[in-house]
């Protein structure tokens, strides 16, 4: 077994250990914040960890085009989907806590847009 070898096959249990444990953050953390930079901190991590042990392994520069060109893309895609999560996700809680405060403000007897009663 050559060092080149024992070196990937760190860097594959790494990876996987790391997309492992995203994964489980995912289901335990309690928030979409914290679930989100769960699923795209270590992911990307794991996932270029990944790559580069797959690299070595495979030693062909046409598999490492390919496998960098996988790495760019995660670490340009990975940032816009969490934002985009997380923006949805603070709307939808602003629109909640607007509906809450319009209900709690409306006075007994009417509805929220200030007609009649509902029956």
């Amino acid at each position: 077994m050559s060092a080149i070898e024992v070196i990937s096959g760190i860097l594959l249990i790494a990876g996987a250990a790391l997309s492992m444990l995203a994964g489980i953050a995912v289901v335990r953390f309690p928030d979409t914040r914290s679930r989100v930079h769960a699923a795209t901190k270590p992911q990307v991590l794991g996932i270029m960890l990944l790559m580069l042990g797959v690299g070595l392994r495979l030693g062909t520069w046409a598999v490492a085009g390919q496998l960098v060109l996988i790495v760019i893309l995660q670490f340009l895609t990975a940032p816009v989907s969490a934002h985009l999560v997380v923006r949805e996700a603070h709307r939808e809680a602003s629109e909640d806590e607007a509906d809450e405060t319009t209900t709690a403000a409306a006075p007994e007897g009417r509805n929220k847009s200030g007609g009649e009663p509902d029956r």
